[in-house]
């Protein structure tokens, strides 16, 4: 019998997502907490997980913790990019020369899928368009 307080490897706990803040733009976190509403335990290790499940994302940079549902999160296990309409200053990171960089979002056109940000390279700063959302990790 294990006495250790090792997470399951199917836990979701200590996952990176991103959630939408009180400003309209996405920040990263990390799930610190899953709570399943009855009949289903709390600590069930998101087996019985349903529409009604909750997760306590807890944001970067000793940001507070909020309760998002799952269609909420961007992230593994939960949703992607697609449909996601992004804000003016909205910070993301994209491969820019090969090179995972550091961008601000300038002007999204969420019908034509383009994305105008600027990227903050080290010794470059320029504008640039994006044409596939798709591709860049909050």
């Amino acid at each position: 019998m294990s006495t250790g307080k090792r997470l399951a490897k199917r836990s979701i706990i200590g996952t990176r997502v991103a959630a939408l803040g009180d400003d309209g733009l996405y920040y990263s976190g990390m799930i610190q907490a899953v709570k399943t509403p009855a009949p289903f335990p709390e600590n069930n290790n998101c087996i019985n997980l349903t529409p009604n499940t909750r997760y306590t994302v807890r944001f970067d940079g000793g940001k507070s913790a909020r309760e998002y549902r799952d269609a909420e999160l961007i992230g593994p296990g939960f949703r992607g990019m697609a449909g996601v309409k992004l804000q003016p200053a909205q910070r993301v990171f994209l491969t820019y020369n090969g090179r995972e960089v550091r961008a601000d979002v300038l002007a999204h056109d969420h019908l034509t899928d383009e994305l105008c940000v600027q990227v903050h390279a080290p010794a470059i700063e320029v504008s640039t368009y994006i044409h596939n959302t798709h591709d860049p990790q909050l």
